[in-house]
C-alpha cells in the first residue's frame, strides 16, 4: 500500500470516514478491487458501509428476451450527446452510448469503456481504454475516438453542454493519446474528483466516434452500448435492438428496448399502472403518489445530490443587495417543504452545495448553522435594504417534476415577509430556450432543476464559480451560473478543496466554502432529493439510481 491508501485507513479508524466512504473514495481514485478489499480488512470492524447496488427485486435465474419499455418526458432539446441537457435527451442517448466509467447507486465508480484509471498527479490523470470494443457499425473503438470526444466537448465552438462541467478543469488541447490503450488528461488545476467528470454524472461525456457529426445521433447506429438505436420519432419515442457485439459478454439480457415519450408525469404513472411501460426511471413524488400504494409496482429509493435551486441574480435589482437574498432564504420552512413536497423523501438543504451524500460535507453540515424560517429577521433585512414596504418580484420556472408545487409553496411562504411573488411557469422547451433566449439564465428570479452530481466539486463547478458566469449575450451557453455570482475567495477555496487529497483538510475547506456560500446566498438550496425509480413487479436487475442515468444492460423481465 502507498501513502494515500494508509491515509484512507487512518481516516476510517479516526471516525472521519465510514467504510462506505472509503469504498467510494477508492473507486474514484481508481484503486483495484483487491486493494479496496485489503483496505477494508485493515480498517477492521464489521461490514458497515460496504458497497451496495440496490436493484429492482431479484428473482431467480436470469430470463432472456423481451422488450423493456420505459416512460420518460419528451426531450426539451435535440437528442445529441454533445449538446443535450435535459432528462429526455440524456436517457435516450444513454441506452446506446457509454461512458468511460459509470456510477452505482452509492456513487462508487465502476469500469465501462475504461478498465483502469489513476491520478498520476492531482492535475494529470491516465485512463486505460478497454480493448475489443466495437462501435454499432462494427468498427473498433480506439483511443483516438476517446481523445476526439473530449476535444469536441471542450471546444467552445461545439456548443457542448459540458463546457461548464469542464470549465477551469479541462480545456481543449488537454486530452492526449499516450499509446494505443492509454489516454492522458492534462488538467488546468488539480482535481481529485476528476473521474466523475468522465462518468454519466457529466452526461455529455458519452464516447463518440472521432468523425462524429453533431446532430446525427438519432439517425441510429452510433454508440458502443448494449442496445442499438433503430428508430427515432420526435416527441413520440425511440426503439432499440440488442447489440449482438456488445463487449460485456452475456449482456444485455433483453432483446430490445423501447422508450415512450410523455408530456408530463400523470400519463407516465397511468401507463405504468396499466402495464403499457415497465419502468419510470426518474419518478417524482409529486404526481406519482398512487404508485407508492400500488401492489403491482416496486418503488426503489436512493439518496442523492439532486436538488432545485432558487436563483437570485446578484447583478439585478432587488437581488443586488445580499440582505434581500437572505430575506428570501429566511422565508422557507424547509422541514415543511420536505414533508409537503416529498412526504419526507428528501433532506433539508442549507443554501450551500455540499450535499449530505458527499463524504467531505460532514463538517459543513454540522458547523454551518442551519438556516430556518424567521420572518422578523427577513423583514428587518428588507427594511435595511430600503424595502420596508416589501418587494414585488416575478418567479420564472418550468413545468417539471415537483417544481410548480415548490413555486406555489415559495410564494405562500414569502408573502408574510412582504415578498410578493407572481408566478411565470413555462414548459421546459420555453424555459430552457436557445440562443439569446434562455429564461433560466436570464430571469432575475427562477427555479431550476439540477440533476445529481458525483461530488461537491462537480455540483459547484457549473453553477457557482466565476468561470461559469454566462456572457451577457449567452454566446457561451455552456456557462450555467444563473445567479451571475462571482466570488474570488469562494473560487479559491473550491480550487484548494478540489486539489486536496487529505480528507480532513478537505472537510475544513468545505466548511469555509459552505459558510461563504450560505452567507452570500446567490441561490436558495432548500432540499436534497431522495430519488425514486418505479418499476412493474416483474422487472429485475435495474439499479435504483442514480435516476438521471439509464443503464439497461442488466435488466430482465420475469414474465
Amino acid at each position: 500500500m502507498g501513502e494515500y491508501e494508509y491515509h484512507l485507513i487512518e481516516e476510517v479508524r479516526a471516525g472521519r470516514m465510514t467504510r462506505r466512504d472509503l469504498v467510494r473514495r477508492a473507486t474514484v481514485a481508481g484503486l483495484s478491487l483487491p486493494t479496496i478489499g485489503a483496505l477494508l480488512s485493515a480498517c477492521g470492524g464489521g461490514d458497515e458501509g460496504s458497497a451496495t447496488t440496490a436493484t429492482s427485486t431479484e428473482g431467480g435465474a436470469v430470463k432472456r428476451g423481451g422488450t423493456g419499455r420505459f416512460g420518460i418526458t419528451v426531450p426539451a432539446s435535440d437528442v445529441d450527446p454533445v449538446t443535450m441537457f435535459n432528462t429526455g435527451a440524456i436517457m435516450t442517448s444513454q441506452v446506446a452510448g457509454e461512458y468511460l466509467v459509470f456510477p452505482d447507486p452509492e456513487y462508487n465508480l465502476v469500469p465501462k469503456l475504461a478498465t483502469e484509471w489513476n491520478g498520476v498527479q492531482p492535475d494529470v490523470w491516465e485512463f486505460t481504454i478497454r480493448q475489443g470494443v466495437k462501435w454499432h457499425d462494427g468498427s473498433n473503438l480506439t483511443v483516438d475516438d476517446v481523445v476526439a470526444t473530449f476535444e469536441r466537448l471542450t471546444d467552445p465552438k461545439s456548443n457542448s453542454a459540458a463546457l461548464s462541467a469542464f470549465g477551469g478543469v479541462l480545456a481543449q488541447g488537454g486530452t492526449e493519446k499516450v499509446d494505443d490503450q492509454t489516454v492522458r488528461f492534462n488538467l488546468e488545476r488539480g482535481f481529485v474528483d476528476f473521474p466523475y467528470l468522465l462518468s454519466s454524472f457529466n452526461y455529455n461525456a458519452i464516447i463518440l466516434p472521432a468523425n462524429y457529426e453533431i446532430g446525427t445521433f438519432t439517425r441510429g447506429g452510433i454508440g458502443t452500448g448494449p442496445f442499438v438505436l433503430t428508430e427515432y420519432t420526435a416527441k413520440r419515442g425511440v426503439k432499440f435492438e440488442k447489440n449482438p457485439n456488445y463487449w460485456d459478454k452475456g449482456k444485455p439480457y433483453m432483446d430490445a428496448v423501447e422508450i415512450k415519450y410523455f408530456d408530463d408525469t400523470p400519463p407516465i404513472v397511468l401507463a405504468l399502472q396499466a402495464g403499457e411501460i415497465d419502468a419510470f426511471p426518474q419518478t417524482p413524488f409529486q404526481g406519482s403518489q398512487a404508485l407508492f400504494q400500488d401492489p403491482e409496482i416496486t418503488v426503489l429509493e436512493s439518496s442523492s445530490s439532486e436538488y432545485r435551486t432558487v436563483v437570485m441574480r446578484v447583478d439585478k435589482d432587488p437581488f443586488k443587495d445580499k440582505g434581500v437574498r437572505q430575506a428570501v432564504a429566511l422565508c422557507l420552512d424547509r422541514e415543511a417543504l420536505v414533508q409537503g413536497l416529498f412526504d419526507g423523501r428528501a433532506e433539508v438543504g442549507n443554501d450551500h452545495a455540499f450535499a449530505p451524500i458527499y463524504p467531505p460535507s460532514k463538517l459543513a453540515l454540522t458547523e454551518v448553522p442551519q438556516r430556518t424560517q424567521d420572518y422578523d429577521k427577513a423583514k428587518q433585512l428588507l427594511a435595511d435594504a430600503g424595502f420596508s414596504g416589501g418587494i414585488d418580484v416575478e418567479l420564472t420556472t418550468e413545468q417539471f417534476l415537483e417544481i410548480p408545487q415548490y413555486a406555489v409553496t415559495l410564494k405562500e411562504q414569502c408573502k408574510p415577509a412582504g415578498i410578493n411573488i407572481t408566478l411565470n411557469i413555462q414548459d421546459q422547451t420555453t424555459y430552457y430556450g436557445s440562443g439569446k433566449n434562455q429564461p433560466w439564465l436570464q430571469a432575475p428570479f427562477n427555479i431550476t432543476d439540477w440533476g445529481a452530481r458525483g461530488s461537491a466539486s462537480q455540483t459547484i463547478g457549473p453553477a457557482y464559480l466565476c468561470v461559469s458566469v454566462p456572457k451577457p449575450d449567452l454566446s457561451n451557453s455552456g456557462a450555467w451560473n444563473a445567479s451571475y455570482w462571482c466570488e474570488n475567495q469562494f473560487d479559491s477555496l473550491v480550487a484548494a478543496f478540489d486539489a486536496e487529497l487529505d480528507e480532513q483538510k478537505r472537510m475544513e475547506l468545505a466548511v469555509q466554502a459552505a459558510t461563504l456560500q450560505n452567507e452570500e446566498v446567490p441561490a436558495v438550496i432548500g432540499y436534497w432529493i431522495k430519488e425514486q425509480r418505479a418499476t412493474r413487479k416483474n422487472v429485475r436487475g435495474l439499479a435504483a439510481g442514480p435516476t438521471f442515468h439509464l443503464e439497461p444492460s442488466a435488466m430482465w423481465l420475469d414474465t
